[in-house]
């Protein structure tokens, strides 16, 4: 608001503040314009063109005025000074933000709560987003080992890794070969940081994992074949069981969820729901089969995506 019954020509201009390194990362100088008495709310079009200046390699990147603000934290102060001379502040007002990724990275491989078959495991994560925020993605993998009475969140705040691997750039890290392989019988947690140069920009949730014992049976060996659920409006499967045990692969593009598995007869009724833990990628999902169901009957499983999309399966127990 401005209160004067003269009317005064200003200069707008902005300072951005990194709040952490407390420097200047960019400055920004609007073109002349004339205020009146009154409330005016100025919009870029009243401003433009606008002369931007950048002092950081985070915004060298990003050096377009359309471009995203990159992860951080920030004081912007907005300074009006008189066109004649831009020594003489009549007005200024500062604010604090903090830009944060919409997703932060997610966790893929190894699932949570999984139990693998070898001591020198794989990870792989996706990305935070969006990726237009950042300018030079890096990525730390901590692994811990999870002590009786210890939360998964707690064990990779509080104890040593048991192996780390810091500012990486691909989503991908294999367990060193030259490494003493993760021990079985114990439990395993690990988790993603991600950084934008060397500063923080997003952690990713705790998951945790165990080596299985040798001997112990993979679960896709459990069953022959798996039958494969698919979209609604493609080739409908018929998968034949020998017995109560069903496995069915499903594979997911969503972030990790519960969903409704539903059971259903020839008619459409429902004979029985389950809800299920959907991780992103591959699911390998097994179900018992009650007495309800019957030898040479079609049955059909089918669930929901997060996009209400849904995926169907027909299956049938053998004599």
């Amino acid at each position: 608001m401005y209160s004067s019954d003269a009317s005064v020509n200003v200069t707008v201009a902005l300072s951005l503040t990194d709040v952490n390194t407390n420097q200047v990362v960019m400055t920004a100088f609007a073109r002349p314009i004339t205020i009146t008495k009154g409330v005016r709310q100025l919009k870029i079009q009243d401003v433009a063109p606008i002369d931007y200046n950048y002092f950081s390699p985070v915004f060298s990147v990003n050096n377009l005025p359309d471009a995203f603000i990159p992860i951080g934290s920030y004081r912007a102060c907005f300074t009006f000074y008189t066109s004649k001379s831009n020594d003489q502040v009549i007005a200024e007002e500062c604010m604090a933000f903090e830009v944060m990724p919409l997703s932060p990275p997610q966790l893929h491989i190894p699932f949570d709560s999984a139990g693998i078959e070898t001591p020198y495991p794989q990870f792989t994560w996706l990305p935070p987003t969006p990726l237009t925020l950042f300018t030079n993605l890096r990525y730390d993998l901590l692994v811990a080992e999870v002590q009786t009475g210890q939360t998964p969140e707690t064990a990779i705040q509080e104890n040593l890794p048991v192996y780390t691997a810091l500012n990486l750039t691909s989503m991908v890290n294999n367990y060193p070969a030259s490494n003493k392989g993760l021990d079985t019988g114990k439990l395993y947690a690990w988790r993603i940081i991600a950084k934008n140069f060397e500063s923080f920009a997003a952690q990713s949730e705790v998951w945790t994992f165990h080596v299985k014992k040798k001997g112990n049976i993979p679960v896709t060996a459990l069953i022959k074949n798996f039958i494969e659920l698919t979209s609604d409006n493609g080739l409908l499967k018929t998968g034949i069981i020998s017995d109560n045990t069903l496995g069915v692969k499903y594979y997911s593009y969503d972030k990790t969820h519960e969903a409704v598995i539903r059971f259903t007869n020839e008619k459409g009724e429902v004979m029985k729901e389950v809800t299920k833990t959907i991780l992103y990628g591959n699911n390998f999902l097994l179900f018992q089969l009650d007495r309800a169901f019957n030898t040479d009957t079609n049955y059909f499983i089918e669930l929901n995506d997060m996009q209400m999309s849904r995926y169907k399966a027909c299956f049938r127990i053998s004599q």
